[in-house]
C-alpha cells in the first residue's frame, strides 16, 4: 500500500547518489528546509525538484534537503531563509510564511471556512493572487516560486469525539503558530496552545494539550495520529504551502541557472496539488484500520462550526489587517464569480 511509504523513510537511501560527494564542484550551494516529513508526496516533490535542478544544472548547483522540522520550526526556517545565511529555500504553510514574516495576505488564505472546494482555492491562487504574493514577498527578501498545499485541516481529539463545537469546547487543542488559527479556536470557544510541529507529540503523550488540527496526510506522517482517538473530518481550513528562495541566493545564481530554478510555478504547484489529493481516501481508509473512529460532519454540523467559527475570525482579521481588506473583497468576489452567484 502506498500509504505505508509515509510511515518510513525509504526514499532517503534510494536518493543517496544525490550526496555532497557527488556535487564537489558545485558553484552554489542551496539549502532547503521544511517541517514536511520524509516518506511523504511532500518530500517525494522536493526530491524530485532536487534532482531537476541538480541535473538541469549539471551539478552546479547542490541541493542539500533538510526535512521534518530538522531545522527548527517553520517560523525560525522562515527567518533563516529570509537571511540566505542557513538556508536559502524552503517549503511552508502560508500561514507560518505570513506571520514570520508579517505579510496579512498569506495569513489570509487560512481563514476557517473561506474556501469550500480545493477547485476554487486553485483558481483563487493561481489567477488572482500570485502575483500579489510574489510582490509582497520580493518587498521581504523572498522570492515566491510555487503553490503548492497541505489540504483539508480536521480536529483530532483524544478519547472523545468533537463533532459539534460544544464537543470540541472540552478539549484544550493544539494550534499552529497562526493569530488566525488562534483567533478560529476562541471564535468556537475553545482552549488552544499554539505549539511547534517539532514539540506537539510530547505535548500530546503529556496531556499539555488533548487535541489538534491538521490534514489527514500531516497527521499521519508526523506521527500524531498516534495519540488520539478520534479523528473528525471538518475540513475547515483549507491550507495552502509555498515554496520560497531567498532572494539574495536567486541573484547571486546568472541568469539561465535563475530560470531553471524558477521554471514553470503553474506546473509545479499542480504536481505538488495531485500528490496529495490522490492520497486522501486512502489515508482516511488508513486512520480507520489503526482503530481511530472517523466521523464525517453531516452538513448540518458543518454549518455549526461555519457558523460560529467564520464571521468573527473573518472580522477580527480584517479589523487587524485593514491593508489587506480590498484583497479580501477581491477574492470574496471571485469566490462569488466562481460559484455562480
Amino acid at each position: 500500500m502506498r500509504v505505508k511509504s509515509i510511515m518510513t523513510a525509504a526514499l532517503a537511501s534510494m536518493l543517496s547518489l544525490f550526496s555532497s560527494s557527488a556535487f564537489a564542484e558545485a558553484e552554489y550551494v542551496l539549502n532547503f528546509g521544511t517541517v514536511a516529513p520524509d516518506g511523504t508526496p511532500w518530500a517525494e516533490q522536493l526530491r524530485d525538484l532536487e534532482k531537476r535542478i541538480e541535473s538541469g544544472s549539471n551539478g552546479r548547483i547542490e541541493v542539500k534537503l533538510f526535512l521534518g522540522g530538522s531545522m527548527g520550526s517553520e517560523i525560525e526556517m522562515i527567518e533563516d531563509v529570509q537571511k540566505g545565511e542557513r538556508l536559502q529555500g524552503g517549503g511552508f504553510s502560508t500561514g507560518a510564511i505570513g506571520g514570520a514574516l508579517d505579510i496579512p495576505l498569506l495569513t489570509m488564505l487560512e481563514l476557517p471556512f473561506l474556501f469550500r472546494t480545493v477547485a476554487e482555492a486553485d483558481k483563487v491562487l493561481d489567477e488572482l493572487l500570485y502575483q500579489p504574493t510574489k510582490n509582497q514577498l520580493a518587498k521581504k527578501g523572498i522570492t515566491f516560486y510555487s503553490w503548492t498545499e497541505n489540504g483539508w485541516r480536521c480536529f483530532a481529539t483524544k478519547e472523545n469525539k468533537a463533532t459539534s463545537p460544544e464537543e470540541l469546547q472540552k478539549f484544550k487543542m493544539r494550534s499552529q503558530e497562526s493569530p488566525v488559527h488562534l483567533d478560529m479556536y476562541k471564535a468556537l470557544g475553545v482552549q488552544a496552545e499554539a505549539i511547534a510541529v517539532t514539540e506537539v507529540t510530547s505535548a500530546l503523550n503529556n496531556n499539555i494539550v488533548t487535541g489538534f488540527d491538521n490534514t489527514p496526510l500531516f497527521s499521519l506522517a508526523a506521527g500524531w495520529i498516534d495519540s488520539i482517538d478520534h479523528f473528525t473530518l471538518s475540513r475547515h481550513i483549507y491550507q495552502p504551502a509555498g515554496v520560497i528562495y531567498s532572494k539574495s541566493f536567486i541573484d547571486k545564481l546568472p541568469k539561465d541557472l535563475q530560470e531553471l530554478v524558477l521554471k514553470d510555478p503553474l506546473a509545479e504547484a499542480a504536481n505538488g496539488r495531485a500528490g496529495v489529493r490522490a492520497l486522501e481516501a486512502e489515508l482516511i481508509s488508513t486512520i480507520k484500520e489503526m482503530n481511530k473512529q472517523v466521523w464525517e460532519l453531516e452538513a448540518e454540523q458543518r454549518k455549526a462550526f461555519r457558523k460560529m467559527a467564520r464571521k468573527k475570525t473573518h472580522a477580527a482579521f480584517l479589523a487587524k489587517n485593514p491593508s489587506v481588506q480590498a484583497t479580501y473583497k477581491d477574492v470574496k468576489l471571485k469566490l462569488k464569480e466562481l460559484r455562480g452567484k
